[in-house]
């Protein structure tokens, strides 16, 4: 084994990372926010890389310029959502909320297979499909792009939540509804918008995802599973701690696979989420609430 073959590897699993970071904080905003678990989560990606791959494929327009058509078409399906679905569901169990998003993940996934069909879909990127070279290291400028895009749009969220007074409104919110409306926040109006901005994360989760590699409508249980280990290991509605957990799965993956059968790395990843839940108690954060 070699030292290139390990920079190489650790150099995959942060670019990863930071892509599985922006696939999980539409999930974790939702969920620590509003307490809406979003089971569609996965199919919206799904259908968000879908949508690139038609404007970017079938119509020939610049892979760059569509990621905001993409994210504000998520934006608006979001409002959509909530005024159909989430705010009616604000005083029911967890299960009715489940069962409501599930039968949207179906509904999402009907429909993509009847437009696009089960075929497996690359995204033709063009100048941004070639490769960089750092001596050794190979680095694909669309995983450099997608990662890169992620860290800045998860640190800027960071901060508007932080510092911001909206951000203390929304954090407010997560703590607690009542209270939070009682000092006069319009919380119907900020968790509509709440919901709306999770949906177009998880359309720009999609975007990432279908820069850099391929997919179909079917396997989104396969990336709905993945961004409840990064937000279970991040723990709930934070950026930052969502885009750490995202680079430690994806240098996990990558260096793991270096020393065992790439088939038990998922049984190593989620060895490793087991072990930080009974250490931590609620992901790396060791939160013992959402601490947004």
């Amino acid at each position: 084994m070699s030292f290139d073959l390990i920079a190489q590897s650790f150099v995959n699993g942060i670019l990863l990372g930071g892509v599985y970071g922006g696939l999980a904080i539409g999930l974790s905003l939702i969920l620590g926010v509003l307490r809406v678990l979003n089971l569609a989560h996965s199919a919206i990606i799904i259908f968000a890389g879908l949508l690139y791959w038609e404007f970017v494929n079938g119509l020939g327009l610049d892979p760059l310029l569509m990621i905001a058509p993409v994210v504000v078409i998520g934006y608006l399906f979001g409002l959509v959502i909530h005024r159909g679905i989430a705010q009616h569901l604000v005083k029911d169990s967890g299960p009715t909320v489940m069962l409501a998003f599930f039968g949207l993940l179906v509904i999402l996934e009907s429909v993509a297979v009847m437009i696009w069909t089960t075929d497996t879909r690359t995204v033709s990127l063009g100048y941004l499909s070639e490769v960089v070279n750092f001596g050794s290291i190979s680095v694909p400028i669309a995983r450099l792009v997608g990662a890169g895009i992620t860290v800045v749009v998860l640190v800027a969220l960071h901060f508007f939540l932080t510092r911001t007074l909206t951000g203390s409104a929304i954090r407010g919110l997560a703590q607690n509804r009542d209270v939070a409306a009682m000092v006069g926040i319009d919380v119907t109006t900020l968790s509509r918008r709440v919901f709306a901005v999770g949906i177009a994360f998880a359309a720009f989760g999609g975007i990432v995802l279908a820069m850099v590699q391929s997919f179909n409508p079917q396997e989104h249980y396969r990336w709905l599973a993945w961004a409840f280990l990064v937000v279970i290991l991040g723990g709930l509605g934070s950026a930052l701690r969502t885009l750490v957990a995202g680079f430690i799965v994806g240098i996990v993956e990558t260096m793991v696979g270096i020393f065992i059968p790439f088939q038990y790395t998922y049984l190593v990843l989620y060895g490793i989420l087991a072990v930080a839940l009974l250490v931590r108690s609620e992901g790396i954060g060791g939160a013992k609430q959402r601490t947004i």
